[in-house]
């Protein structure tokens, strides 16, 4: 009974994608989104006509999961060179032009800036990105005197000039850019969210008795996946405790890291 319960949770969260996906087109998918240079949109109109079967949904999942991969893989690099790239911005290059040609994102690109000029950490920076015409003063009135760019004739005129610049940058990186600007990472926890109701759900159409992540931290647990099952169930010969919602496209990559090995 507990194994056919499981499978009708699988079945529910499974008919939202009315065709499953073969390896084939993901593969297909895949490439078109890792040869995409990180500041292009992504051709989502021409991929639904090349790829009826999938959604829309699915595109986007398959995309923000590379993007972040690419992301993670290059950060490290554009952290150790950000001397060189702080001494273009100042010199007035545009930091679109500048994340083109580096293919970085741009909000990253100028999250880096940021904290590099003006001396405030990534937390900090964060909010300036999302709020920069603050009525608080998130952005600082002058350019800290220890900052490198005042090494190269940065006035306190030019320096109050650069800042209404960065802060005109933040509003277009944010409005402009479709895989690391805070809107996009909103939308990735409201879709991690979204499944995460949807697997409650489903548990609750069967009558299983379980706690939630939100349950489980006001018991002060240690650990606290997604759904702590009160009665375990038994999957292929395997007890069942726990089930975690992934807010990501299950690829081989990811079946492997957090689904196989888990499991």
């Amino acid at each position: 009974r507990a194994k056919t319960s499981l499978n009708q949770i699988i079945v529910v969260v499974v008919e939202r994608e009315k065709h499953a996906m073969k390896l084939s087109d993901y593969q297909r998918v895949k490439s078109v989104f890792t040869q995409l240079p990180m500041n292009c949109p992504p051709p989502m109109h021409a991929l639904c006509e090349q790829f009826p079967q999938l959604s829309l949904d699915a595109l986007f999942s398959i995309y923000g999961q590379e993007f972040s991969r690419k992301v993670r893989l290059t950060h490290g690099k554009f952290v150790r060179s950000i001397e060189s790239i702080e001494k273009r911005y100042l010199n007035g290059e545009d930091v679109f032009d500048i994340a083109q040609n580096v293919d970085f994102p741009a909000c990253q690109l100028l999250r880096l800036i940021v904290e590099s000029v003006l001396k405030v950490n990534h937390k900090s920076v964060g909010k300036m990105l999302k709020r920069p015409y603050d009525a608080n003063g998130l952005f600082p009135s002058e350019v800290p005197e220890d900052s490198r760019a005042m090494t190269s004739g940065l006035n306190s005129n030019k320096g109050k000039k650069l800042i209404e610049r960065m802060k005109v940058d933040c509003e277009r990186v944010v409005a402009w850019d479709c895989g690391a600007s805070p809107a996009t990472e909103r939308s990735r926890r409201e879709a991690g969210l979204e499944y995460e109701r949807i697997l409650e759900e489903a548990l609750r159409d069967i009558g299983a008795e379980f706690e939630t992540e939100t349950d489980l931290r006001a018991e002060g647990a240690s650990r606290t996946p997604d759904v702590r099952l009160k009665v375990p169930i038994s999957v292929c010969g395997r007890t069942i405790h726990w089930i975690d919602s992934k807010a990501s496209f299950c690829d081989p990559q990811v079946h492997e890291e957090s689904g196989s090995k888990q499991f």
